[in-house]
């Protein structure tokens, strides 16, 4: 299966969404945590700078100037200063003591805290952070300054941004994953679905959905769909079963005593004069029951092709040779009735088929045509191999049918002549479309401009 199947299955859509939905709660407690610790640690520097601030000005004044200097430098040693920042300056900021190498330059001041960067040297390399500061003028003038600086917020920073993209990045392809594999599988079962309802529509009326073991008690939706389609095309076979059935009954109870009773017409006609009145009357009859007649087989021939009768004695076919004979027989009629019948038979056409349902369907064709073109019209039969799928198209330069009535003509018993003067029942159309479906072909009503113009196009022979 193709991959941008995938993407456009609900199921992905659905696993794709809920990816995106977990990301964004992630990304929300990611964010809250972060805000969180981030002022609790922000306060507890603040605290811890303002408690240094606070024993080394206690300091101050208990021991002087000389005991503040030299307690700083016991705390600035390497071992014990960690992120701390300690700097004491006489009042022209010329430093005394302090792991500081001079007051800062750039500094932002909020009140008594102080913001500036600072050049930290990390493993042999400079790295500059920021560093926050409480600053306190001494008594003589000298300036204190003590703080912290923010490679520890922002170590904790990266790790943060670091652990939400690997979070957000692994969530999404999780969902990807996850998609793809629901979406495999529901694309699996919903193939075989489709699958088995092409199948059922090419004519294999008996073929059903195939689903899995288990049964409706441990069956999930995709069971249970499984098992009331395939009881619905139970039920619809059933229904076309009965109805072919009652059409059949109702056919062969009807053709055999009309045939019975145009055979004795024949014989009453046999035995008349022609000078007999009753004559013209007799020969009416006859040719009601032979319109009689060719209805009913009409009928039983688009129910049997309808119901699939034929579909086992598929076998390459021909076209061009099936149009062939079928010209060579109706072209005395079609000359007859004051017609041209043109052929353009473009090369052998092979087809899996019917011959002699196709040499129903393209004499009907034919037929139709010579009907209702009118004298002095031109027929055209054409055959074209067309690349593997060949075309049948019958055309005439007739009145033709308005685009309105094009889909009702392949109905049956429909006739466009509202008086119903010309002869025929309404039903070569609906024979040749029965035909055309169990040919798996495609049939379309088209307008030659003048007339009408019958294609029907045929898949490849497989």
């Amino acid at each position: 299966m193709r991959l941008h199947r995938f993407f456009r299955t609900t199921t992905f859509r659905l696993a794709l969404l809920y990816a995106v939905l977990f990301s964004a709660s992630s990304l929300v407690l990611f964010a809250f945590i972060y805000g969180t610790t981030s002022v609790l640690i922000a306060r507890e520097r603040e605290q811890s700078i303002a408690a240094n601030m606070a024993s080394l000005q206690d300091h101050y004044a208990a021991t002087g100037l000389r005991g503040l200097a030299a307690a700083i430098l016991a705390r600035a040693q390497p071992n014990r200063v960690g992120d701390n920042i300690y700097l004491l300056t006489d009042p022209q900021f010329r430093p005394i003591a302090g792991n500081g190498t001079g007051w800062p330059p750039l500094v932002e001041q909020d009140g008594p805290w102080l913001t500036f960067p600072i050049e930290r040297q990390l493993l042999g390399e400079p790295e500059v952070y920021l560093a926050k500061a409480l600053h306190a003028v001494l008594p003589g003038g000298y300036h204190l300054l003590v703080g912290q600086d923010m490679r520890t917020q922002e170590r904790f920073r990266r790790a943060i941004v670091e652990a939400l993209i690997w979070s957000v990045a692994i969530t999404l392809c999780l969902g990807l994953v996850v998609g793809l594999v629901m979406s495999r599988n529901t694309l699996r079962r919903i193939e075989s679905i489709n699958s088995a309802a092409e199948r059922i529509m090419r004519g294999e009326l008996k073929h059903r959905i195939p689903g899995r073991a288990g049964g409706r008690a441990g069956g999930d939706e995709f069971d249970r769909l499984t098992e009331n389609l395939n009881a619905m095309l139970d039920e619809i076979d059933r229904l076309m079963g009965s109805m072919r059935t009652v059409t059949h009954n109702i056919a062969h109870d009807l053709r055999s005593p009309l045939t019975r009773v145009r055979n004795r017409l024949e014989s009453a006609l046999a035995g008349m004069d022609e000078s007999d009145p009753r004559r013209e009357t007799v020969e009416q009859a006859v040719t009601e029951a032979d319109q009689l007649l060719a209805t009913f087989n009409a009928l039983l021939s688009i129910a049997d092709a309808e119901a699939g009768a034929g579909r086992g004695d598929m076998v390459p076919v021909d076209l061009e040779a099936v149009a062939r004979d079928v010209a060579e027989l109706y072209e005395p009629l079609v000359e007859e009735r004051g017609l041209f019948l043109e052929t353009r038979l473009l090369g052998p056409a092979l087809v899996s088929g019917n011959r002699q349902l196709l040499f129903q369907a393209i004499a009907n064709l034919i037929d139709n045509a010579v009907k209702y073109a009118g004298p002095g019209r031109r027929i055209s039969l054409t055959v074209e191999p067309g690349n593997g799928r060949p075309e049948l198209v019958v055309a005439d330069d007739g009145p033709g049918i308005p685009a309105s009535d094009r889909s009702r003509v392949l109905e049956r018993f429909v006739r466009l002549d509202p008086s119903r003067s010309t002869p025929g029942s309404g039903l070569g159309l609906s024979l040749v479309a029965a035909i055309a479906r169990l040919h798996n072909a495609t049939l379309s009503l088209e307008d030659n401009h003048p007339g009408l113009k019958v294609r029907i196009r045929f898949p490849m022979p497989g």
